[in-house]
């Protein structure tokens, strides 16, 4: 089994454990490295912006000081979208805008360290 398919296996089982419904894991470079998404999402669109949000959002960190930056929120009427950075990558979680997010931030470090296992 290939290291894309562990980590696409991790991501579906991050969608059944919370309200997460669709994550990807892109490199800090925009590449998509694998991805649950809905067929109607464009992949390459969410690879290239997941990385632009980390990047703005780590040189707002820089300028405010607040270290280094882990992850970002974005909240939108319909969804929430968490990005959370790993050693060389970024998970993008999409979520209902009520979703608990205590339970995905859970969710997604647990997916986070079995995606580092495994990278």
């Amino acid at each position: 089994m290939s290291k894309a398919t562990k980590i696409t296996a991790i991501l579906r089982e991050l969608e059944q454990n919370c309200e997460v419904n669709g994550s990807a894991l892109v490199s800090t470079k925009g590449q998509m490295m694998a991805a649950a998404l809905h067929s109607d999402v464009d992949a390459k669109a969410v690879s290239a912006m997941t990385a632009a949000l980390l990047s703005i959002g780590t040189r707002v960190g820089t300028v405010l000081k607040t270290g280094d930056t882990r992850g970002i929120l974005v909240n939108g009427e319909k969804s929430m979208i968490v990005l959370r950075r790993t050693k060389n990558a970024v998970l993008m979680a999409l979520a209902p805008a009520d979703a608990k997010l205590g339970l995905i931030d859970f969710e997604v470090d647990s997916a986070i360290a079995k995606i580092e296992e495994i990278l």
